[in-house]
């Protein structure tokens, strides 16, 4: 599987050589991420972390635009140091992605609307610098909604801000209690991402 990853990422930066043809553009991307997940018990945007990959895209016509990309992104939850007990706890979940989405041009700006199916390569529970065991553990792939907006300032550089979030539950829940909530279901990542685009 991660050598499947690699070609395609491979594939997608030798896309660049090929923009000249006003057929298609590539380009990087990189930027931190504040995450979350639904259906944990830890609320806030309290875990850190770094989303960055590579892009490729066809214009349909004047307004509309195709996007595809390969990520890797950092997920997870964590709460905030306790001040009598002093334990930190985070979930810690690395993830290979690769976003699809449809853009619509409006002036200098770019709205994105699209999905995003992902696989898990790391997970871990961490409790102040100990790793614990998962239980249960979560899915082994993702299947996640994505919305962003991008302006670019210039013919080579953009920046932007794009909301992720998971459709179907990315681990079952632990204290499984009304099988009508969607939210009860299982976990679900959010992620909100600010990024710096570069195109080739």
């Amino acid at each position: 599987m991660m050598r499947t990853f690699a070609v395609i990422l491979l594939s997608l930066l030798f896309s660049g050589t090929i923009a000249a043809q006003k057929k298609f553009e590539a380009g990087l991307w990189a930027g931190p991420v504040a995450t979350q997940m639904s259906g944990d018990g830890l609320a806030g945007w309290d875990k850190l972390g770094f989303s960055g990959g590579a892009w490729v895209r066809t214009n349909l016509n004047e307004k509309w635009r195709i996007t595809g990309g390969l990520q890797f992104t950092n997920k997870g939850s964590r709460t905030e140091r306790d001040t009598i007990t002093f334990v930190n706890f985070a979930y810690h979940l690395n993830y290979i992605e690769m976003p699809i989405t449809a853009g619509y041009l409006w002036r200098h700006w770019e709205f994105q609307l699209g999905v995003v199916p992902g696989i898990l390569i790391s997970q871990e529970i961490r409790t102040n610098t100990v790793n614990t065991e998962i239980n249960p553990p979560f899915q082994s792939y993702e299947l996640g909604g994505v919305a962003s907006g991008i302006f670019s300032f210039t013919e080579k550089f953009a920046l932007g801000t794009r909301f992720m979030s998971s459709i179907l539950p990315v681990r079952p829940t632990p204290n499984f209690a009304n099988r009508f909530s969607y939210y009860e279901r299982g976990n679900y990542h959010q992620v909100l991402n600010f990024l710096v685009q570069y195109r080739f």
